[in-house]
């Protein structure tokens, strides 16, 4: 048997949005179909749609709704086997090839859909899935009204920082649900790029952010303790005073802390920009851990983007003015962390924290600052983008940027059209 182009997804559509041909139904055995509750989409584990409520022949059922392409699709899923399936009492499929039982041997209704999907939303549908261009709408996204796309991005931004979200949480776990250590080790993560972003994650774990705070009001040792940790300070550079000088406080403090560094082999210098050595980043955060105290208290209370933003802003020391590795001198350039890169941080490490802390405490005035610093911030640049822009997507912050990110990976890479607002609208048009 070919596979059609029809898939599970369009027959939730045509479900959800009442959109087939519901006169006379009826099922596959002969008894007449009256739908009194359509149910609602269960997007976890278990049967597609629950609470349904069904007129089959004189008698009314109450349950769940499940639904396939085939109607055989039920044993290849193996629901005869499961007992979650049970309280099926509709089975809606494209096209009906075999009676289908519950564990229990109890037979269950089924409502064929092939012939009642109008032609307009299968071409649509055909024309959208079998697309191979960049993204599927790609020669009708144009035409889509504008206030169509806004709220569909306005609701992606709040799913982006869900799903990122999800690593946060796996971080909150590990430090017993503290919050200025998740963020600690989440802002050191983000500090390595994806070159050193293990590296930077694994220097956190190894060096507590109590024992920082110990040291909070010396930002030599805050140094000491950040190179000496990353192994940085194994070598000799001969001559190098400031080097030295940190070898020694942290030959001190890793004595009184029992502490022992990460291998040095762990660091990636090559084919990067020399601003984005970790040297360079382990500077610039040591002077932000330096000149703030509590960071993600201050974060929650800060009364704007602007003050949150001026808590990253940061100069190292002295000595990196013409530094960007140890005892190899270069070209003096001021190292302090750029707007650019604050941004960056606003974007993948404050906002999402502030998302998850409003979501773990149930204030959503937290989940609505954290969209809010996103929509203050503008736009990041970048392929998917730029690609969108060029196909009339107005993009005015990073909150659009970062809806346009969760649309490209989630839903057009994946050619789920129909749970998206736009393909919704370009499947149901006439």
């Amino acid at each position: 048997m070919l596979t059609p182009i029809i898939k599970e997804d369009l027959l939730y559509y045509l479900w959800k949005t009442k959109s087939f041909d519901m006169l006379d139904l009826m099922t596959e055995d002969g008894q007449p179909i009256e739908i009194i509750e359509f149910g609602n989409q269960n997007y976890d584990a278990g049967p597609d749609f629950s609470n349904g409520k069904v007129k089959i022949g004189d008698t009314i059922w109450a349950g769940n709704i499940e639904m396939h392409v085939y109607s055989s699709d039920w044993e290849r899923h193996n629901h005869d086997l499961d007992k979650a399936y049970d309280n099926v009492i509709l089975h809606v499929v494209y096209e009906h090839d075999r009676e289908v039982h519950t564990t229990t041997e109890q037979f269950i209704p089924c409502l064929e859909m092939k012939k009642r999907i109008p032609q307009r939303i299968k071409q649509n549908y055909a024309k959208l899935i079998s697309n191979n261009n960049w993204i599927p709408c790609e020669n009708q996204l144009p035409s889509v009204a504008e206030h169509t796309v806004t709220f569909w991005l306005q609701r992606l931004v709040a799913e982006r920082l869900e799903s990122k979200t999800k690593y946060l949480k796996t971080i909150l776990d590990q430090t017993n649900t503290d919050w200025e250590e998740t963020l600690y080790i989440c802002l050191m993560r983000y500090m390595g790029a994806r070159v050193n972003m293990e590296p930077f994650e694994s220097l956190a774990k190894n060096l507590p952010l109590s024992i920082i705070h110990k040291n909070k009001d010396d930002l030599h040792k805050i140094e000491a303790l950040l190179y000496g940790q990353a192994g940085m300070l194994v070598a000799n550079h001969e001559g190098d005073t400031y080097h030295d000088s940190l070898k020694s406080e942290y030959k001190f403090l890793a004595k009184k802390y029992a502490l022992n560094h990460i291998p040095i082999v762990s660091w990636k210098f090559a084919r990067m920009r020399p601003a984005g050595f970790p040297t360079v980043r382990i500077a610039q955060l040591a002077q932000i851990l330096y000149n703030s105290e509590h960071l993600f208290s201050q974060i929650i209370t800060a009364k704007n983007t602007k003050e949150v933003m001026d808590l990253f802003r940061a100069t190292p020391s002295e000595y990196w003015e013409d530094h960007y590795r140890f005892g190899t001198d270069s070209i003096y350039k001021e190292k302090s962390v750029g707007q650019g890169f604050i941004e960056l941080i606003i974007i993948n490490v404050v906002s999402p924290i502030l998302f998850l802390y409003g979501k773990s405490i149930g204030d959503e005035q937290y989940c609505d600052r954290a969209i809010e610093h996103l929509e203050t911030i503008k736009s990041e640049k970048n392929k998917v983008v730029t690609n969108y822009k060029k196909l009339g997507v107005k993009v005015n912050s990073a909150a659009d940027s970062q809806g346009l990110l969760q649309l490209k990976k989630v839903y057009c890479d994946q050619k789920l059209c129909l749970s998206c607002s736009i393909g919704n609208k370009l499947i149901g048009k006439h």
